[in-house]
C-alpha cells in the first residue's frame, strides 16, 4: 500500500470516529433531554404540591395557607426561592394565627406568568392570588431579599391592606451601584448555566452522582422529608428562568420603589421590624458552598435606615446568622412576626 493510500485510510478512520462520537453524543443529549421532559411532566404528580392552585389571570399559581384569626401573615421569598423553605416557620406560626406561603410565577408549583417580571407585576399577581384564595386583608407582609422590596412596593401603594412588614435581610438603598450591577450579572450568568443543566436533563444525572455535596446550602438545612421535594423541585428550568426575568428587570423594581417612597415616614407608624444578617458570603463562595464573613459597619448602617421608614421600625441584628436568616436563625424571624402581630391588633 502507497503512502497516499495509508494516509487517506488514517484520515477515513478518524472521521469516521469522530462521527460515531458525535452521534453517540447527540443522541446521549436526545435521551437526557426526553428523560427531563418525562420526569418535568411527573413532577406535579410524584411532588404534589401543600397548598393550592388558583388561577391568577392566564395561569395558576400556588398558595399555601393554613391556622386562623387576623390580620394573616404573607411570606413572600426571595429571588430565586420558593414556599418549601418557609414550611417549617409556617407551621410554627400556624398555631396562633393564619399564615399565607405561595409561590410568585414560574417558582415550585405555580405556571410561569407573563412578563415582565418586575415589582407591581408581582404584586398585582399576588392581590389578585390573595383575593381569588379567599383572603382579605389587612395582611402582615413578610419579605425575603427580592421578597422584602415586593412588599415594601405592597404596602405603599396599598397601605389600607397591610398591618405591619418584616423585612428580612432585604436591599435598603434602591439604587444600582457598578458593584451591585456586577452582582446581578454574576447572579444572571449563574442561573443560565442552571437553565441550561436542568432543561437539558444533564443535571438531573449529575446532582445524585455528586452526593450531598453537590446538594446546594439551602436544602442541606431543612428536615429530610423536605429535602427530596425540594431537590426535584429545583430540577424545574422555568426556575432559573423567572430568576433570571426577575434579576433583568431589579432596577425596574427598584425604580418603582423609590418612586412611592414619599416623605421623611413613607410606612407612616406601620409595625415594622427589620431583620439584618450578621455575616455575609466571603468572596469565591458558591450556593454550593457559602463561606460567611461579618458584615461592615456600613451595610449594618444601611440596614438601620430601612426601619426609619415608619416611626415604628425596629431593627434587629442576628450576628451569628448568614443570609438566609430563615433557616440558619428560625427563631429571630418567628419572634419578629410574633411582635409585629402584637403591634398589629
Amino acid at each position: 500500500m502507497t503512502e497516499g493510500k495509508k494516509s487517506k485510510g488514517c484520515l477515513g478512520t478518524l472521521l469516521w470516529g469522530i462521527g460515531v462520537m458525535s452521534l453517540v453524543a447527540i443522541l446521549s443529549l436526545a435521551i437526557l433531554f426526553i428523560n427531563q421532559r418525562i420526569a418535568l411532566s411527573r413532577l406535579h404528580q410524584g411532588y404534589s404540591p401543600p397548598g393550592k392552585l388558583v388561577a391568577v389571570n392566564s395561569h395558576f399559581m400556588h398558595i399555601h395557607y393554613v391556622g386562623s384569626g387576623s390580620p394573616t401573615v404573607v411570606i413572600n421569598a426571595g429571588n430565586g426561592s420558593f414556599s418549601l423553605e418557609w414550611m417549617p416557620i409556617q407551621e410554627q406560626l400556624s398555631q396562633s394565627m393564619r399564615v399565607c406561603t405561595y409561590d410568585r410565577a414560574g417558582y415550585s408549583w405555580s405556571e410561569p406568568g407573563p412578563g415582565p417580571r418586575h415589582g407591581v407585576q408581582v404584586i398585582d399577581e399576588l392581590r389578585a392570588l390573595l383575593t381569588a384564595a379567599g383572603e382579605s386583608a389587612p395582611y402582615i407582609l413578610v419579605g425575603h431579599p427580592l421578597g422584602g422590596v415586593h412588599i415594601r412596593i405592597f404596602a405603599l401603594q396599598y397601605p389600607h391592606e397591610v398591618a405591619g412588614l418584616v423585612l428580612i435581610d432585604t436591599a435598603s438603598r434602591l439604587t444600582i451601584t457598578s458593584d451591585y450591577e456586577q452582582r446581578i450579572a454574576d447572579s444572571i450568568g449563574f442561573y443560565r448555566v442552571m437553565n441550561l443543566l436542568t432543561r437539558s436533563g444533564i443535571l438531573r444525572i449529575l446532582g445524585p452522582l455528586g452526593g450531598e455535596s453537590s446538594m446546594p446550602e439551602t436544602a442541606r438545612t431543612l428536615r429530610l422529608e423536605l429535602q427530596e421535594t425540594y431537590l426535584n423541585l429545583l430540577l424545574n428550568p422555568n426556575q432559573y428562568a423567572t430568576a433570571i426575568a426577575e434579576m433583568e428587570q431589579l432596577p425596574r423594581t427598584f425604580q418603582q420603589a423609590s418612586q412611592l417612597m414619599v416623605g421623611e415616614r413613607p410606612l407612616n407608624d406601620l409595625p415594622l421590624i427589620v431583620l439584618t444578617a450578621g455575616q455575609m458570603a466571603a468572596p469565591g463562595s458558591t450556593p454550593l458552598g457559602e463561606q460567611h464573613m461579618p458584615v461592615n459597619d456600613i451595610h449594618i448602617e444601611q440596614q438601620e435606615e430601612l426601619a426609619q421608614l415608619s416611626s415604628q421600625g425596629e431593627q434587629r441584628l442576628i450576628p451569628e446568622s448568614g443570609h438566609l436568616v430563615h433557616l440558619d436563625e428560625p427563631a429571630a424571624v418567628l419572634q419578629a412576626i410574633l411582635d409585629v402581630y402584637d403591634l398589629s391588633e
